[in-house]
């Protein structure tokens, strides 16, 4: 059984299915959750697998703040891999 989500996108204001089957607890410790809504998430729900918890998670918070929080992370670490500085590269003058 795939494990889902849907949330909305804070870019276009589209609501978006994503597949969240497989998240690690490395993912899902680098996103930037509310601690206390994961609090009572994990009191409601643990133990549980990480996919079980951020759907829990976007209940808890609905689907306009978890499409700004979880969207935006992925937004903004995808552009710092895109775009980070090179080490060591001499910038012009």
């Amino acid at each position: 059984m795939t494990t889902t989500i849907v949330v909305q996108n804070p870019h276009s204001r589209k609501l978006e299915r994503y597949d969240i089957g497989g998240l690690t607890s490395d993912e899902l410790e680098a996103l930037p959750l509310d601690d206390r809504v994961c609090e009572e998430v994990a009191a409601a729900v643990a133990p549980c697998l990480p996919e079980e918890f951020l759907a829990a998670y976007v209940i808890r918070v609905g689907v306009v703040e978890a499409g700004q929080t979880i969207i935006g992370a992925w937004i903004a670490r995808r552009l710092r891999d895109l775009f980070a500085p090179m080490p060591d590269t001499p910038i012009p003058d």
